[in-house]
């Protein structure tokens, strides 16, 4: 019988990777939680006209990208690619809106987008982010990009640059789609056929195009911050001040405009030299036009999404290893019972238990307790059980000692 495999750009987690993928979403979810974020899950398939209004028709990921489907319903289903069009979704029709002044939200799960599998990012992959709605000040902005910033720090993750920039808002970014369609023009042949078509849908996507010809021939063009209003180069201005004031180095990159149609004002990305090409760990920005867009809402917003197996690869073997508190070995039938409950004891108690099923010897058992991490050992023999104690191995300082069980719970504190 043939063996079924996961299907290609799907990737198991499990291991140390699964204790890996842990300590990075249980750590953003306390981390965040510090900033008040409280957590959203969105289903994990939406309407197909969510994703082609909020992420842009234009763009590769609703052009190329996209998983969709017809349900039995004959409607236009598809699974996410990414995680921002859903939580405005949840936040407009649920009217959050009207019940709190300022909504923070962090979310962790799958994206799917159909693309070449690489290192770092499947066709199934994970993605942590935050959204903030209601709130437009340029300081919320500079919060953002130095909370996320500091998150990748402090799990470990190291060797970041914060590259910024501003897109402006409608009216400004129409005088830079004209001024740079003029620059553009004349090059338009040597372009590739991508760009040629992002000519027509959305000029800007040109910039973002990673064909080293179509980098090259667009090296000198026109830069979008001299297109801003000055409300908006005020806006940027005090971004900087603010990313700064946190201490948060930053380059500015007039080229940078990020992927998806709703971004406006500013966007940023932090990136690494060490994957390659695909340095991008986390990126996001300002999307005040997204609410207008899905629900006719004049409500500002920001926030960004940040790989988590690109976290994962960066992290390499530098991260917390799962440690196992007890194992509990037990020797001889008569012992079996008081073991098992031992150990559903401590467990109930917050401490982590291994027990064997089967009966093993002294040696077996001790094999088995450095096998899996155990930090202390619990050996119960009959002449243990009958005198009711039990003796504690600590396996990290080598030292034993005979402890009675109703006083096993305070020592292992």
């Amino acid at each position: 019988m043939k063996l079924i495999k996961a299907v290609r750009g799907t990737k198991d987690i499990f291991g140390d990777e699964g204790i890996k993928y842990d300590y990075i979403t249980r750590t953003a979810q306390e981390f965040f939680g510090n900033y008040g974020y409280s957590m959203i899950k969105t289903p994990i398939f939406e309407e197909t006209d969510l994703f082609k209004r909020g992420v842009g028709e234009g763009t590769d990921i609703v052009e190329k990208e996209m998983y969709t489907f017809q349900d039995r319903g004959e409607r236009s289903i598809t699974l996410r690619p990414e995680g921002t069009a859903a939580v405005v979704r949840c936040y407009l029709e649920n009217k959050i809106y009207a019940k709190e002044e300022v909504s923070r939200y962090f979310y962790a799960g799958s994206m799917f987008r159909y693309e070449r599998p690489q290192a770092g990012r499947q066709r199934e992959f994970n993605q942590i982010g935050v959204e903030v709605l209601g709130e437009s000040s340029p300081i919320l902005d500079a919060e953002v990009i130095a909370m996320g910033y500091s998150f990748l720090s402090k799990i470990g993750v190291t060797d970041l640059e914060v590259t910024i920039n501003s897109v402006g808002e409608k009216e400004s970014r129409q005088r830079y789609r004209e001024t740079l369609l003029n620059f553009l023009e004349p090059m338009r042949e040597e372009l590739c056929d991508d760009c040629k078509m992002r000519m027509e849908k959305n000029p800007l996507r040109v910039l973002d195009c990673k064909v080293d010809k179509c980098k090259e021939l667009t090296a000198d063009a026109p830069i979008i911050t001299d297109s801003l209003s000055v409300e908006e180069k005020a806006h940027y201005e005090i971004v900087k001040k603010y990313l700064t004031l946190f201490n948060v180095k930053y380059k500015e990159d007039p080229r940078l405009v990020r992927g998806l149609d709703y971004y406006s004002s500013t966007v940023y990305e932090i990136v690494t030299n060490k994957l390659g090409s695909q340095g991008t760990v986390l990126g996001g920005g300002r999307y005040d036009n997204l609410l207008k867009q899905l629900g006719d809402k004049e409500i500002p917003a920001f926030g960004f999404a940040a790989g988590v197996e690109r976290i994962m690869m960066l992290l390499g073997e530098d991260f917390p290893k799962r440690e196992l508190d007890v194992y509990i070995a037990w020797l001889g039938e008569a012992t079996m019972d008081s073991a098992f409950k031992l150990a559903n004891d401590l467990r109930l108690f917050g401490k982590s238990v291994v027990i064997d099923y089967a009966s093993k010897g002294m040696k077996a058992h001790m094999k088995k307790a450095d096998r899996v991490g155990a930090k202390n050992v619990i050996i119960i023999g009959e002449d243990e059980m009958n005198k009711g104690v039990v003796m504690l191995k600590d396996f990290i300082n080598r030292t034993q000692e005979e402890v009675s069980i109703e006083n096993i719970k305070n020592i292992l504190k």
